[in-house]
């Protein structure tokens, strides 16, 4: 993954931290600690917290500096309700416009992520699963369905942990995509409809079993 700039490769990180619960609930985020860690100035820490601030990830409080949000299951899975059915029409009016280069492409990060299932790289995997729908959203000409669904992904991240918490879910989620990865070959809109709605609706449900453990250990 390339970082064309300081502050995308503190925000990538920085993000990464969050997600993967390496940054607690609450936790400050110290500009100066940053800067120091990656030897940059506050602005490019500033550019990337106020980013992490859109996104929902942080917040930034008056005379206190930015903290880690704490997570709020009833909007994640407002978000991934509204994903599941804006996914689907996308993948449907997206297949007749990918490309024989696309194809490729797809099939190329589909054997990256099965080598990613292999080693346990459940993150990686995660990354590359984002990258590979995001593919097949934006070769249509729908720009805004493309951008919507992007927005609802940045804030819905910590949909990655899903892979690390249910190992066994990764190997499904591999064959969904090699039925995905066909139906787009042979130009079928209408099944690739049926499976993004089928690995959204299973992600769905494990979210679900996750909000379930969160509100029992309460």
């Amino acid at each position: 993954m390339e970082f064309p700039t300081k502050n995308n490769y503190i925000y990538e990180n920085l993000k990464d931290e969050i997600v993967e619960g390496k940054r607690r609930p609450g936790e400050r985020i110290a500009i100066p600690e940053v800067a120091k860690r990656y030897n940059v100035s506050g602005m490019p820490v500033r550019e990337a917290l106020n980013r992490l601030h859109q996104d929902g990830l942080i917040e930034i409080v008056p005379h206190v500096g930015a903290r880690v949000m704490n997570f709020d299951m009833d909007k994640f899975k407002e978000i991934m309700m509204i994903r599941i059915a804006l996914e689907a029409l996308a993948a449907k009016m997206s297949t007749p416009y990918i490309n024989d280069e696309t194809k490729v492409k797809l099939e190329e990060l589909h054997q990256e992520m099965i080598r990613c299932a292999e080693s346990g790289q459940y993150s990686k995997y995660s990354k590359l699963n984002k990258e590979f729908h995001q593919i097949i959203y934006s070769a249509g000409p729908y720009p805004l369905l493309s951008e919507m669904i992007g927005s609802l992904w940045t804030k819905s991240e910590f949909s990655r942990n899903i892979f690390g918490r249910f190992p066994e879910r990764v190997k499904v989620s591999i064959e969904q995509h090699k039925r995905l990865l066909e139906a787009i070959k042979n130009g079928d809109a209408d099944k690739a409809h049926e499976v993004v709605c089928e690995q959204n609706d299973s992600a769905y449900e494990m979210i679900l079993a996750v909000s379930k453990e969160i509100e029992q250990s309460k």
